[in-house]
């Protein structure tokens, strides 16, 4: 059954069904100036439909044209509702949910970011990633503590860990494992024409399968009760040959014979003792 209800903004009359005011719980809104209200409060008895001159009041329904009062553009009017939850019954708008405020418009949505956690994907992929970067890490590491190791086991690859130093302002220093390096035939004789000048004579052996850094040779004189007199330390530039190149170090298994003179003065000794050192 159908019944007349008028918009109370505009009094434009519509026509209304039970089913669609019982869906809607009486909301409608006027298809000629939008004004929301309740259909069943605003019912016009038939005999009434009519305006206070007499003159017929347009009625519309679903079938029929717009209103004559207005060229409103129903066109226009589906797309400015279009995101909004209404159904439509000719020029009355049912309302599916709250009724529309001009003066207060529903909240637009707002989009929401979230973030999200690594994919079980991705981080299988980064694990063995980010173990070869610490291992990288380490090797590299390694080498830097062990550049002289490696010189010394692997001298082919020494020209390029120097090359590698420079940058870096580190050294590739000879080895200086002073257990490896041996006094022999050690002898000291008084100078048979200078008063108070003794003679050393002695031979240095690198008994290593590589090159070794020249060491310090250190002599003590000693009394008759072997107790120390005098000490001196003789570094590789005062014992060696002249042009002899000490960058170079002393090579595996070579032999290098020194001959020291220590001046005693008025002390007197009876021995001697000859150590090398780092």
């Amino acid at each position: 059954m159908r019944s007349i209800t008028h918009c109370p903004s505009c009094q434009t009359q519509f026509f209304v069904t039970e089913e669609q005011l019982n869906k809607h719980h009486g909301q409608v809104r006027c298809g000629q100036c939008l004004h929301v209200f309740d259909a069943r409060e605003q019912f016009v008895p038939l005999d009434e439909a009519s305006d206070a001159s007499n003159t017929p009041a347009p009625i519309n329904t679903a079938q029929t044209a717009e209103p004559a009062t207005t060229s409103f553009d129903t066109a226009e009017l589906k797309a400015k509702f279009a995101s909004s939850s209404y159904t439509s019954n000719g020029n009355v708008f049912i309302v599916d949910d709250q009724p529309y405020n001009p003066d207060n418009p529903p909240p637009k949505a707002t989009k929401k970011s979230t973030i999200k956690p690594l994919s079980g994907k991705s981080s299988n992929v980064l694990k063995p990633l980010f173990a070869l970067v610490l291992l990288l890490a380490a090797i590299l590491q390694s080498i830097y503590f062990l550049r002289n190791d490696i010189a010394i086991y692997y001298p082919s690859i020494k020209p390029y860990l120097v090359k590698i130093c420079q940058p870096l302002t580190c050294s590739i220093d000879l080895p200086k494992k002073i257990e490896l390096i041996v006094i022999d035939d050690s002898d000291m004789q008084e100078d048979k024409t200078y008063a108070g000048l003794m003679r050393l004579s002695s031979t240095l052996i690198n008994q290593a399968s590589f090159n070794q850094a020249f060491p310090n040779v250190e002599v003590t004189l000693t009394d008759v009760e072997d107790k120390p007199k005098l000490r001196r330390i003789f570094k590789p530039n005062e014992y060696l040959p002249e042009h002899t190149d000490i960058a170079n170090g002393i090579a595996a298994g070579e032999e290098i014979k020194i001959k020291l003179a220590i001046t005693t003065g008025d002390i007197a000794v009876a021995g001697y003792r000859v150590f090398v050192t780092y």
